[in-house]
Order: structure tokens, then sequence, then C-alpha cells
């Protein structure tokens, strides 16, 4: 009897955990699609209507750490839901998979009632795409083939992956894999790479586009076709100011080398380095610190700033030290020229007011009837520049950041929108003059007032009191 009411909840508990997808396939159950392609082509309207599944194919990706599930017949490659209680897949697995159409969070997926592993199967052909393709998410689940250049590599220790990035058209996308076929991470930058993967699309709430990654399931998906220089610093060294300016014959592609000396950095985001003629910006994810003054070679790729050049995908290397950049005195209409952008500059104006913008103070300043702005990363205590009231009279100095805005023209009468000036610590903001009268802080305001009421309360009192004594003494 005992063992009849278990088999019974057994059985309730069952169809509880069955209901929902039966009730799925219950909505639609003349219809039932054997091809991923026939899911793919559904809208996601249609697709939301839980049309019954039954596909063969390969599991051409699959970790749940990743959230990636992918599956491949002959006609075309899809997402599919996790599925609890089976153990996990392995890419090159030939499976049966049964299931529901459901709408996805940006193509239709397979809602799975059920899995079973036939054996190891075939990868299937990937299809040859150019990184235009790629970027246009059309190819998403799909098992893909590419070729292209390398730009950065890092291991991220969250996934146990190594990211490696490829940009083609100022779009950047990242290939996940396990394993690289070169021994050393860094000797992949710059080489040329025939990568094998599913397309795996990244997008927003709205089921919109915003980026690609391409996950690598087996250690053959990575080909090297061109191996990087042996030593990247070999190259030639450029002027910062030669930089995507226009020569015969020339590409924009290509890794470069320059020199300077450090005018700012930040481990593991970027370093300014100038030279006498320029300044540049580079973008690194190297966490050697690099000191003002520190000369130094780095080595990345070209590309479209704000106004000047800059360099992405930046690696550095001290050859030399020295002293600190000597800032250029300048005033506003110098500066609007835009030939002092990612230069240590200095120039007087007077402290209009502060804010805080997320984890960064900045400064509304006025230069010559100008107003600009300063701000400080917030790495350092900034309690001296708290202090400074407004109305000061101050010299400011850090790198300059020219905003270029919306009208240029060619000529010498043109300049920039506005600037903002990169402060590298409190240090950057000297006291010149503070006013002679300033406006009391509230604190003080409040404890004035509070005692004037506490002086008219005793007087009050006191007044009262001599009332009284004189009422009973009549």
């Amino acid at each position: 009897m005992q063992a009849s009411g278990m088999a019974f909840t057994f059985m309730v508990a069952l169809y509880c955990l069955a209901a929902p997808l039966l009730g799925f396939a219950a909505e639609n159950p003349d219809r039932i699609l054997t091809t991923a392609a026939e899911v793919r082509a559904l809208s996601a309207e249609d697709a939301a209507k839980h049309y019954a599944v039954k596909l063969h194919g390969v599991v051409t990706f699959y970790d749940e750490a990743l959230f990636s599930r992918f599956f491949q017949d002959q006609t075309a490659g899809i997402y599919f839901m996790e599925l609890t209680n089976i153990p996990p897949l392995v890419a090159g697995q030939e499976v049966e998979l049964s299931g529901v159409t459901g709408p996805g969070e940006y193509a239709p997926v397979i809602v799975p009632t059920s899995i079973s592993v036939i054996g190891e199967g075939k990868m299937p052909a990937p299809n040859p795409v150019s990184l235009e393709q790629l970027v246009s998410g059309h190819e998403d689940s799909q098992l893909v083939e590419f070729s292209g250049n390398v730009r950065a590599v890092r291991f991220e220790k969250e996934s146990g992956y190594f990211l490696i990035d490829f940009v083609k058209g100022g779009e950047r996308f990242t290939v996940y894999a396990k394993q690289l076929p070169v021994a050393q991470a860094a000797d992949l930058v710059s080489s040329t790479m025939k990568v094998r993967g599913v397309s795996a699309t990244m997008f927003n709430h709205q089921r919109q586009l915003f980026g690609i990654r391409i996950l690598v399931p087996q250690a053959d998906g990575l080909t090297v076709e061109k191996p990087a220089p042996a030593n990247p610093f070999d190259l030639p060294v450029q002027k910062i100011n030669s930089l995507l300016q226009f020569a015969p014959g020339g590409t924009f592609n290509d890794r470069v080398k320059v020199t300077g000396t450090v005018a700012y950095s930040e481990s593991g985001n970027a370093i300014f380095i100038q030279d006498q003629a320029a300044g540049l910006f580079c973008q690194t994810r190297q966490r050697d610190v690099a000191q003002p003054g520190d000369l130094v070679e780095v080595i990345g790729y070209p590309a479209k700033g704000e106004y000047t050049p800059i360099l992405e995908d930046a690696v550095f290397q001290k050859i030399g030290s020295g002293p600190e950049p000597k800032a250029d005195t300048v005033d506003v209409n110098e500066i609007l020229t835009g030939v002092h952008d990612c230069r240590l500059v200095q120039l007087p104006a007077t402290v209009l007011d502060r804010v805080q913008r997320g984890i960064n103070q900045f400064f509304l300043l006025q230069s010559s009837d100008f107003t600009f702005q300063a701000y400080l990363p917030q790495k350092s205590n900034n309690d001296e520049l708290a202090a400074i009231p407004n109305g000061s009279e101050v010299m400011v100095t850090g790198i300059c950041r020219i905003e270029r805005g919306n009208n240029w023209q060619a000529g010498e009468k043109w300049r920039a929108a506005s600037f903002q000036i990169l402060l590298r610590s409190p240090k950057d903001v000297l006291v010149l003059n503070q006013p002679t009268t300033s406006k009391m802080p509230d604190t003080l305001w409040i404890a004035v007032v509070a005692g004037l009421i506490a002086v008219g309360s005793l007087l009050w009192v006191a007044v009262v009191r001599i009332k009284h004594r004189h009422y009973r003494s009549s």
C-alpha cells in the first residue's frame, strides 16, 4: 500500500514537470518540424506557438558555464535550451533531439524534452564566411570558418578560455578557445589565423544584435596560416604625427611602432606618450607600471580617435628614463587649434563648480570667457580638491583631450568645439588666488541660526520671568 502511494506521488510529480512541455506540443499537434532550417525560418511569433520538433544531427558546441548549447544537422545550426538530468554533452556527439520550438531572445530556439546520444558523430562542414558576414548576425548558431589577423589575446580565469580578438571594419569580435596552437599567447598577436567555430550572437533585451563571439569546439579549430614576427618590436620606428597620414600604397591595418616619453599612465588601461611634436593615446591591457618620464617603445594598431589617431591593442616596453615631460603653457585659443591633443598642457582658469560623475570628479572651469572641464579619475584622495572654493584662480595641468564637434572644416580658422583636461593627481590644480569673500557654508548658516534661536529663547524666558515677578509684587 505504501509502495503504491509512493508510485502515485511519483507519477503526479512527473506529470507536473512534463505537463507544460506536453501542453506546448498540444498547441500544434499536427505539425512536427524535422530540420533546424525549418525552425530558423519561423518568426518569433510562430516559434512561440511551440511546434513539435524532432531532429537528428551533431552537437557543435556545449558549455553550461558559457550558457552555450548548439546543434547542427544537414540544413542549419540552432541553439537549444537547457535540459536537466542529462550528462554533459560533448561537441562531436551524434544525437537525436526532441522538443518544441521557442522564440528565443534573438533567433528561434529549441526547448528540448529529450536528448538521446547515439554515439561519436562527424562535425558538419563549416560555412566559409567573410568577417563582414560574421558581424551581420546572419550566421547566428552556424558552424563557420574564416581567416583574419589576430589583434590581441588574453586568458579569462572566470571562464577558463583564451579570448582572441579580431577587428574588421571597426567591428571587434572575440574567439573563445580552450587551447592555442602556440606555446605563448603573445605569439599569436599579428599572426593570420584560420578559425573554425560556432557563431554566437550577443544581444540586448529588445532582441537586437550588439556583438559576436566565436566558440571553438575542438582543438583543431585554430590554425596559424601566417606566423607573427619573432620579435614584434623589430618594427621600424614611426613618428607619432605620421600615423594615419597618406602614403602611396600604404595600409592602416598593420601594426606600427612609435617611441615617446610617458606623460601619464593607467595600469591595464592606457598610457599617454609624447615626443617633441605630438602626443598619443595608447589603449593597452598591459599591467606593467609606466612612470612619467619613462622612455618607451609602443607597438599597436593605429585607429581614428576623436581628433588625432590612437593606438589600439598596444604593448610597450621601457627603453630608458628621464625627467617628466614639461607641460606646454597655452591659452584657450591655442588648445582649440587641436595641435596639443593628447599632450601635457597647463593654463590658468577660474573654478566655477565641481560635480561627481560616477567614480570621477569633474571641475567646471573658465579661462578667457571659455568654459571647459577638468576631471580626476577616482584613484587618489580628493580632499585637497574639495577644499578649493568656487571663484578660486588656479593653474591647471593635465592631458589635453580635444572634443572636435560637428563643424570641422579645412583651413587655419577652424577651432574645436571644446576640450577636457585629464588631471593626473590633485597636485595638478595649483591655487593661485582664493576669492576674498566666499559664500558661508550651509553648516555654518545652520549653526548661526540655531544659536540665534537659542539666544532668543533665553531672552524670552527672561522677559516672562520679569513680567511674572512684577505682576506678583503688584
